[in-house]
Protein backbone atom coordinates (compact mmCIF):
# COMPACT_ATOMS: atom_id res chain seq x y z
CA UNK A 1 0.00 0.00 0.00
CA UNK A 2 1.34 3.41 -0.97
CA UNK A 3 1.42 6.28 1.49
CA UNK A 4 0.89 9.86 0.37
CA UNK A 5 3.55 12.24 1.63
CA UNK A 6 4.00 16.01 1.44
CA UNK A 7 7.26 17.98 1.44
CA UNK A 8 7.51 21.78 1.70
CA UNK A 9 10.40 23.79 0.29
CA UNK A 10 11.10 27.50 0.82
CA UNK A 11 13.49 30.04 -0.65
CA UNK A 12 14.08 33.68 0.30
CA UNK A 13 17.61 34.24 -0.99
CA UNK A 14 18.56 35.97 2.27
CA UNK A 15 20.79 33.17 3.54
CA UNK A 16 24.13 32.48 1.85
CA UNK A 17 23.36 28.75 2.12
CA UNK A 18 19.85 29.08 0.68
CA UNK A 19 19.41 26.89 -2.41
CA UNK A 20 16.91 27.51 -5.19
CA UNK A 21 13.61 25.63 -5.04
CA UNK A 22 14.62 23.50 -8.03
CA UNK A 23 17.92 22.50 -6.42
CA UNK A 24 16.22 21.71 -3.10
CA UNK A 25 13.54 19.58 -4.78
CA UNK A 26 16.00 17.76 -7.05
CA UNK A 27 18.31 16.96 -4.13
CA UNK A 28 15.37 15.70 -2.05
CA UNK A 29 14.08 13.49 -4.88
CA UNK A 30 17.54 12.06 -5.51
CA UNK A 31 18.30 11.43 -1.82
CA UNK A 32 14.94 9.70 -1.28
CA UNK A 33 14.93 7.79 -4.60
CA UNK A 34 11.63 9.35 -5.66
CA UNK A 35 10.81 8.65 -9.29
CA UNK A 36 8.70 10.97 -11.51
CA UNK A 37 5.81 8.49 -11.53
CA UNK A 38 5.54 8.81 -7.73
CA UNK A 39 4.86 12.57 -7.89
CA UNK A 40 1.19 13.42 -7.56
CA UNK A 41 1.36 17.24 -7.61
CA UNK A 42 3.72 20.20 -7.31
CA UNK A 43 2.34 23.60 -6.30
CA UNK A 44 4.27 26.86 -6.24
CA UNK A 45 3.51 30.10 -4.39
CA UNK A 46 5.23 33.41 -3.82
CA UNK A 47 4.63 36.43 -1.65
CA UNK A 48 6.38 39.58 -0.57
CA UNK A 49 6.29 41.14 2.87
CA UNK A 50 8.43 44.00 4.06
CA UNK A 51 10.46 43.87 0.86
CA UNK A 52 11.36 40.22 1.35
CA UNK A 53 10.27 37.86 -1.41
CA UNK A 54 9.49 34.31 -0.32
CA UNK A 55 9.03 31.46 -2.76
CA UNK A 56 7.54 28.14 -1.70
CA UNK A 57 6.85 24.78 -3.29
CA UNK A 58 4.79 21.89 -2.02
CA UNK A 59 5.38 18.41 -3.43
CA UNK A 60 2.80 15.65 -2.96
CA UNK A 61 4.18 12.19 -3.71
CA UNK A 62 3.61 8.48 -3.11
CA UNK A 63 6.00 6.51 -0.94
CA UNK A 64 5.82 2.72 -0.93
Amino acid sequence: MDKVRVKHFQYTGLDDYDKSLDDQMNDFMRENSIKPEQIIAVDYAAHSSGGINTYSALVVYKKA
